[in-house]
């Protein structure tokens, strides 16, 4: 069997981060999965914002495939991935009729159990689970719906590294490598590929080991690549901060010193307008000086007249007694 080793861009990355899901490790095996085995159907019971389902649809259309994609998920969330509103539903969709409108798409929106008279039975070649991760959930989601995989089909199931709380993939996990061939990625939280006919294992088995290592490094080799240019998207935005505070601080000193500059020919004002009234003072003392002076004058000039007119009116007197 040949298998070609692909370096795709996922056209999904506009609107939702691959690398900010805990599938994030895997979209590169899933992406050349999809290519190297052209499947017929791929469905898968837990999307959520879809990392995974986009991975597969993304390599039906660069492979030009006629691949039907089903995506079955209630989108109200559990209490592993957390309950969520319409938005992550409505981004879904988004993505479906925009990125990946010339698919063949199905979104079912119903739980697992619902959702399973829609498929006949030996009718999927690729089967993701990752759904609720109790054990018992997970054991019944495989049960049900192993039957509707095709005899050569492959099962995903994502977690089965996962051992706290109550998560229970990798119980089934253990349990299903005593029966079938599998093969197992430890990385982004573990990701287990089941072959339901040995015979399909065959000509995969070759490139186990050689897997193992490729997409563990080449995974671990895009996500530092992400983080890193995550750093320096932050180290621009506090670059940017810290030149507007720079540039608003500028502002600021410029702004003081202009208040200072106003602030002193303002007091430089009111000093001359104090100066002025000083003077303006002195000069209307001295205008008080001279007319109370004409005033003393005008007194005494009245005082005169009063004196020359009683003279005056003496003399009147005299004359009309001679």
């Amino acid at each position: 069997m040949e298998w070609k080793y692909y370096k795709p861009k996922f056209e999904y990355e506009g609107i939702i981060n691959p690398y900010e899901s805990a599938w994030a490790g895997h979209v590169f095996f899933a992406y050349d999965l999809v290519r190297n085995t052209k499947p017929k159907r791929i469905v898968e019971l837990g999307t959520h914002f879809g990392h995974s389902f986009f991975s597969f649809c993304q390599a039906a259309k660069d492979e030009g495939l006629k691949t039907e994609l089903a995506a079955v998920d209630t989108w109200k969330g559990d209490k592993h991935s957390g309950f969520y509103d319409e938005s992550v539903y409505n981004t879904v969709k988004k993505i479906k009729n925009t990125v990946y409108k010339d698919l063949k798409i199905s979104l079912v929106r119903k739980t697992f159990d619902e959702a399973l008279s829609e498929f006949d039975n030996d009718s999927i070649d690729i089967l993701h689970i990752d759904g609720l991760h109790t054990y018992e959930a997970v054991k019944h989601d495989f049960e049900n719906w192993l039957g509707k995989v095709k005899k050569n089909g492959i099962i995903l199931l994502h977690d089965t590294s996962v051992t706290t709380e109550d998560f229970g993939v990798y119980k089934l996990w253990d349990e299903i490598k005593e029966k079938y061939k599998t093969l197992e990625f430890e990385h982004s939280h573990g990701l287990g590929v089941m072959f339901k006919s040995p015979k399909r294992y065959k000509g995969i088995n070759l490139f186990k080991e050689v897997w193992q290592n490729y997409y563990n490094l080449f995974s671990e080799n895009k996500l530092i690549k992400q983080e890193i240019s995550s750093i320096n998207r932050e180290i621009q935005e506090k670059d940017n901060e810290l030149k507007k505070l720079f540039t608003s601080e500028q502002q600021k000193n410029q702004d003081l010193a202009e208040l200072r500059n106003f602030l002193r020919q303002k007091d430089d004002k009111i000093s001359n307008l104090k100066t002025e009234i000083g003077h303006k003072g002195e000069e209307i003392k001295q205008r008080d000086q001279i007319i109370q002076q004409r005033n003393v004058t005008v007194r005494e000039k009245e005082k005169e007249a009063r004196r020359k007119e009683k003279i005056i009116r003496q003399k009147d007197a005299e004359i009309v007694l001679m």
